[in-house]
């Protein structure tokens, strides 16, 4: 394993093959009839599968795993531009938050031998990166992304990565978008509308350090790209209305991505990795 795979392996912990098990992921992982192993019984799977008479010798509820016949094809998209060079609300670079986490998306689908693939890039243009599996094709995936942000990137554009993918990819994926949180547009509801109706996409949004009002320096306002504070004694006010403003905006992202069946989940930085993770498809689980 390489050191971008073991850093995303601190935030993604034990089982993450789980995160993609039950529920409506059986449209995508089926199954053959040879028996392989039991596991705890996790929401969303289907109950004929549990094995009662090992749960009750167990006393906790198994499900009986068979061979899998298909694997998860999962993409994921991911903003390379400058908005990745900004503060999370942990204090890291958001780059190192999303890198973690797509590589806590891809240790999920080691286990099974899950094909990976990743579309990353700015305005400028996309990188595309074949769909394999492996330790090592994940890691070649970090490390591309890694040099992509910290190499003088262009401006961020999530669309350009998102209308690549509903123009050029045709075949049914689980798709995972990284990025900063997006402005509401029609452009992004035509993009959005086109991939939900072929794909199954979930968003996971890397938070930007908050402008003004930290909670240890309340008074404060800070650039979003690199959190250097830019003014001081600022009207509580003022920073209320702004509370305010970017609660209300988040509300509206939230409704406008819940309004098309996408999970969707807010990284404040690499320790709440896992928790978006298994909100997410917990959700995706729930909706099949």
């Amino acid at each position: 394993m390489g050191k971008y795979l073991d850093s995303a392996k601190a935030y993604i912990g034990r089982d993450a093959a789980g995160l993609l098990e039950g529920g409506r992921y059986a449209l995508i992982h089926t199954r053959s009839l040879e028996f392989d192993e039991l596991r705890p019984y996790v929401p969303g799977d289907d109950v004929r599968d549990i094995d009662w008479k090992a749960t009750a010798r167990s006393g906790h509820t198994l499900i009986k795993r068979f061979v899998s016949e298909k694997h998860h094809k999962v993409l994921v998209v991911a903003d390379a531009g400058r908005n990745s060079c900004g503060l999370a609300p942990s204090g890291e670079r958001k780059r190192t938050v999303a890198r973690n986490l797509i590589g806590a998306i891809g240790l999920m689908t080691v286990p099974r031998s899950d094909e990976i693939a990743m579309v990353l890039g700015d305005r400028r243009g996309n990188v595309d990166i074949r769909l394999r599996r492996g330790e090592s094709h994940i890691e070649q995936m970090l490390h591309r992304y890694h040099h992509h942000t910290a190499d003088q990137p262009g401006p961020s554009d999530i669309l350009v990565q998102l209308d690549r993918v509903a123009r050029h990819y045709r075949h049914r994926l689980l798709i995972f978008v990284v990025s900063d949180e997006p402005e509401i547009t029609d452009r992004l509801a035509e993009v959005l509308d086109a991939l939900t109706a072929r794909h199954d996409v979930l968003w996971a949004l890397v938070s930007d350090m908050p402008a003004v009002g930290l909670p240890s320096a309340p008074g404060r306002s800070y650039e979003v790209a690199d959190g250097r504070p830019i003014l001081t004694g600022l009207d509580t006010e003022v920073v209320e209305a702004y509370r305010r403003a970017e609660a209300q905006r988040r509300e509206q992202l939230s409704e406008f991505l819940t309004s098309r069946r996408i999970p969707h989940a807010r990284v404040t930085g690499s320790v709440r990795i896992r928790a978006a993770l298994t909100a997410m498809t917990g959700v995706y689980a729930r909706a099949g």
